[in-house]
């Protein structure tokens, strides 16, 4: 469908753009996104309270459009005093300034934007603006003068850029009335007041004291004067308790921020702690069982070292004994030599077996049949299953001097406190007449174990 033809018609201009946006967003993007959507509601709300129409926005530039250029300039004004008000509250490397410029011109209108030289001086005149401050063309100036209580100063005719011709322009004072420039006709009339001039001003100053005295009715436009700063003031009320609102949402904001950090603080401390009990718990428990493996370590090795000495007080005495018996037969008589030990077992046979272990159920009298170890008689005592508690397996052969070493492991029984857990066996003595009796352990407990051949 084509396009219709663009409508033309006169408007006045605001033209705004932030301060160092880009330079401020590489060093922080969030911060300044965050302060330029709060000046942005600020300055929307501003133009819409004048009667404005947001024609273009794009990032940190607005682009309006007004009917009057006496509410233009009121919106630039009051745009800047509400910016200045929320800069005061923020750091200084948070603010956000921004320039404004207000032209008077013919626009072009497409859609619901707005095309031509007047929108191009207007953006021209915001980029000379400096931070904070508002540049207004001579066309804007001609057309509010005497109608606002502001002060211009004139920086005179600028070339701007892509514009053809020169542009006479005025910084708005905000301190308070400041000369016009060397061309104002204020100026050159007052230089030209005759001699005579004080027959004019005596019938004028007469009129203004009547008027002061209630003596004459008050003008159409001084009307128009006080109803405009009434309606100024009333904005301003409305712009500041905005911005008080807006305040105040943003410390109840930054004490929830504060709040909830330290809430993820206290959580984090938690969770640490917890860590490092769980691992403090862990470290315990392995030195336990460390102490718990090197106390059954040390009992069997006293279990040992106990058989051994046994065994060495055993032969001490048997010393002893022959030695009595050779002193008692006196020098020169014939000694009997010591009898040899009797053999060991033959393959055959059956045996029986007890075992005898302090703090250790009694496992009682069991019958074990005499097997023949390595080609030579030998001992193979088993009770039990391997898989199950209370099993036992020892195994040894005797030596040829009657000494018999029975070495195995076995399992606790059930009625044990800890049933099933394995343990190693070993008990030694001496093989004589049938019978045995060895000492030993199981599992690091002092035990006996008794054999006597069965018929």
């Amino acid at each position: 469908m084509p396009a219709g033809p663009l409508k033309r018609k006169l408007s006045a201009i605001l033209a705004a753009d932030a301060v160092s946006y880009s330079r401020k967003m590489s060093e922080n993007e969030e911060g300044t996104m965050r302060v330029l959507s709060a000046h942005r509601a600020v300055i929307d709300g501003i133009i819409e309270f004048h009667d404005g129409r947001i024609a273009n926005t794009a990032g940190d530039s607005v682009l309006a459009e007004f009917a009057s250029p006496v509410e233009a300039v009121r919106c630039a004004v009051e745009i800047q005093d509400a910016l200045r008000t929320r800069n005061d509250s923020l750091p200084v490397e948070q603010r956000l300034e921004f320039r404004v410029g207000v032209n008077l011109g013919d626009v072009m209108v497409k859609g619901n934007d707005l095309l031509g030289d007047g929108v191009n001086i207007a953006a021209r005149l915001e980029s000379i603006a400096e931070p904070g401050g508002i540049c207004i063309s001579s066309s804007i100036h001609d057309m509010i003068r005497g109608k606002l209580d502001l002060g211009f100063v004139d920086i005179g005719e600028q070339s701007l850029k892509n514009i053809e011709h020169p542009i006479r322009v005025y910084r708005v004072d905000r301190d308070g009335m400041a000369p016009a420039g060397p061309d104002d006709p204020g100026k050159t009339r007052r230089r030209r007041v005759p001699a005579m001039a004080a027959a004019v001003i005596v019938p004028v100053l007469l009129l203004a004291a009547a008027w002061f005295l209630d003596l004459l009715p008050q003008m159409p436009g001084e009307q128009e004067r006080q109803r405009q700063v009434a309606a100024g003031a009333e904005r301003r009320a409305k712009i500041e308790a905005d911005l008080a609102r807006a305040q105040a949402d943003a410390a109840a904001a930054r004490r929830k921020a504060e709040a909830e950090a330290a809430a993820a603080a206290d959580a984090r401390r938690a969770l640490e702690e917890q860590r490092a009990a769980a691992s403090k718990a862990a470290a315990a428990a392995e030195l336990a069982r460390a102490r718990a493996e090197t106390d059954a370590l040390r009992r069997k090795v006293d279990a040992d070292l106990a058989a051994a000495r046994q065994v060495i007080e055993r032969a001490e005495r048997e010393a002893a004994v022959r030695s009595q018996k050779s002193a008692s037969a006196g020098p020169g008589s014939a000694v009997a030599p010591p009898s040899a030990p009797e053999p060991a077992s033959p393959a055959g046979g059956r045996w029986s077996a007890s075992l005898h272990c302090d703090a250790w159920r009694n496992v009682g009298a069991v019958d074990f049949p005499l097997r023949s170890l390595s080609g030579s008689a030998g001992f193979e005592l088993t009770r039990g299953h391997p898989e199950r508690p209370g099993y036992l397996f020892l195994r040894g052969t005797p030596a040829p001097d009657g000494r018999l070493l029975l070495t195995g492991n076995g399992r606790t029984g059930p009625q044990s406190p800890r049933p099933g857990t394995s343990y190693e066996a070993e008990f030694s003595g001496m093989l004589r007449s049938g019978s045995f009796e060895g000492n030993g352990s199981l599992g690091g407990r002092p035990c006996t174990v008794r054999m006597s051949r069965t018929p």
